[in-house]
Formats: C-alpha cells, structure tokens, sequence
C-alpha cells in the first residue's frame, strides 16, 4: 500500500486499544444489565465498533447505518440514509458508535432520525472529537480522544476508500513536504 501521504502517527495502535479498554469498562458499568443495539456508522466506525463490542459484558445486538453526504459550498450538505437498520430500536438502548465527529451535523441528523423511532434511550460513542469549528453542541457520553481539525486516516478512517485498514491514526497528507 502507498503510503506517501501519510503524517505523523498521532495515536498508535496502543493506544488506541487502551483506550478502547477504558470506554468498554465506563460503558460496562454504564449499561450493566442492559441489551443495547450497538449501531455502527459505516464504514469508519467498524473496526472501532468490533474492538469495543467484544469488551462489553452485556448483551449486544450489532446493527449498521451507513449515509451518504451531498456537501455543498457551506458545509450544510444533504444527509441521505444508504443502508438502514435492520433492528426496531423502539423501546431500546441504543450507543452510537462513531469514529469521528467533527462539525456534529451529521450526528444531529442522526438523533433526530434515530429519536423519531422512539428508542428508550440514545447514546453516543466516538473515538474521536475534534471541538474546533464545531456548528452544533451535541451531548457525547463517551469520547476516545480529543485532537485537534486535521484530515486523519487510519482505524477505520480513509482518504477516497484507502487507509481504513492502518491499526493506528495518522495525518493525512495531500501535498506532502519531499
């Protein structure tokens, strides 16, 4: 695989996975004798959804959201559902599992489609949070890391469907320096 564009590492795979073992023991007490409906936002948050899930005690039911965004000048895009839920989350506990939120547009969009199915409760899970340039405010229960506003590839994250399979988080850059 080229890896030219790549930056510097920013979080390794450690840890990434030390990380992931902190989150699984705070949501673990959090949802202590609880099913919850794990949804995954394809394609990022796969890799971090399978790490997590198999750190939790309690049961799980695994479902996918996959959307598609239509950006235009202003960042305020069209947000289209490509791939919806299999599962009624009515009545149920519901994590989002995310890679990444940066504006929280799309997690807004994400709250209100997933609240309008009357689930008893929805929470969010990031791997990453980037605060600035944040448009909305959203409640984040469970946050891996703060970083700062870079384009990262790794773990999930790609640059045009390439570098999701790296174990670590890395700058991504387009113009890099010889």
């Amino acid at each position: 695989m080229k890896k030219d564009n790549l930056g510097e590492i920013i979080l390794s795979e450690k840890e990434i996975a030390a990380r992931i073992d902190e989150l699984a023991a705070q949501i673990n007490q959090d949802f202590k004798d609880k099913e919850v409906i794990l949804v995954s936002i394809l394609k990022s948050s796969l890799y971090f959804m399978t790490d997590l899930s198999r750190k939790l005690d309690f049961p799980v039911k695994l479902d996918f959201l996959e959307l598609n965004h239509y950006a235009d000048k202003d960042n305020s895009g069209i947000i289209r559902v490509t791939r919806d839920l299999e599962f009624s989350i009515a009545g149920k506990e519901v994590l989002i599992i995310e890679n990444i939120i940066r504006t929280g547009l799309t997690h807004s969009y994400l709250l209100k489609n997933l609240g309008a199915r009357s689930p008893k409760n929805i929470s969010i899970c990031t791997l990453l949070h980037i605060n600035e340039d944040k448009l909305l405010d959203l409640p984040v229960e469970y946050t891996g890391f703060e970083i700062e506003d870079n384009f990262v590839v790794g773990y999930g994250l790609d640059y045009q469907e390439r570098y999701r399979n790296l174990p670590y988080i890395a700058k991504y850059e387009e113009n890099p320096q010889p």
